[in-house]
């Protein structure tokens, strides 16, 4: 027995000259962000150092804690000794509607609903069309016609240029990338996270301060699953595609909201909602 644990410690500990090389070697980089709203605490999440306001104003229509981007003020973000906190200070009609909505997030890196009060509340996706349909982020509208739907061949061009646009904006290769295409294959918009929900966020937050908004798809480089889909919802996004198939929840959730659908399954792309 103490030879195995002389075995474990050997193994475990390095010199502090080689942690050092580790730490540098290390590309993928992430903060713990507390996101504020009024001076209150609302989550804290792990997530890369950059395009925090884009992120802040993304997190907080996704996740329904806003309804439209001119409900926020201003956006300040401080340092702090183990993070950074992001404060939105929003009007006084959606501090009111925040009070009485009860809600504690522990958000991890590969989290996207975490800490909600209730399963039902998770899965309270079936109004968000009616809810939502005028004060969307993205889009003026949240019905899906044949005109609005991207053909395959032009989601499978767009899928093709997501490592020439991260190049482009000297991403990271190992993060999550999410880009916004017109439905002609153009690519409008490019954020990326170490966290695929956060990469959602920012690319959110993106398109909502543009405010040159135009029909078009999100593909998010992850598999797909429900809190996904309810973000998407919430944001307005009437099209999500992912590189990787959909848990059946996510599935199910998006034939709820009216999301159109499409996943890459073995290689091949599917239409699932």
């Amino acid at each position: 027995m103490s030879q195995l644990k002389q075995t474990v410690t050997t193994a475990t500990t390095l010199p502090a000259q080689e942690k050092e090389v580790s730490l540098a070697q290390a590309q993928l980089c992430e903060i713990a962000l507390a996101v504020c709203i009024n001076g209150i605490s609302q989550s804290v999440m792990m997530v890369s150092d950059n395009n925090l306001e884009d992120f802040a104003l993304g997190f907080a229509l996704s996740e329904g804690f806003i309804e439209h981007i001119s409900e926020v003020t201003d956006i300040i973000i401080e340092p702090l000794s183990l993070g950074k906190q992001v404060n939105l200070i929003v009007s006084a009609r959606a501090e009111h509607r925040l009070k009485k909505r009860r809600r504690t997030l522990a958000g991890p890196t590969g989290c996207g609903l975490c800490g909600l009060e209730s399963i039902n509340e998770a899965m309270l996706l079936t109004t968000l069309n009616a809810s939502n349909k005028n004060t969307t982020a993205v889009s003026t509208t949240k019905t899906s016609t044949l005109a609005n739907i991207p053909n395959e061949q032009t989601i499978i061009n767009a899928k093709s240029c997501l490592n020439e646009l991260q190049q482009q904006h000297h991403g990271i290769r190992g993060n999550h990338c999410a880009a916004y295409f017109d439905l002609l294959g153009k690519p409008l918009a490019y954020r990326e996270d170490v966290g695929r929900h956060s990469a959602l966020d920012k690319l959110i937050g993106c398109l909502a301060q543009a405010n040159t908004y135009q029909q078009g798809f999100i593909i998010l480089s992850s598999r797909c699953s429900h809190d996904l889909v309810a973000k998407a919802a919430r944001a307005g996004i009437l099209t999500l595609v992912t590189l990787a198939q959909p848990t059946n929840l996510a599935v199910n959730s998006a034939q709820q909201t009216g999301l159109v659908l499409f996943s890459f399954s073995n290689r091949q792309l599917k239409r699932f909602a």
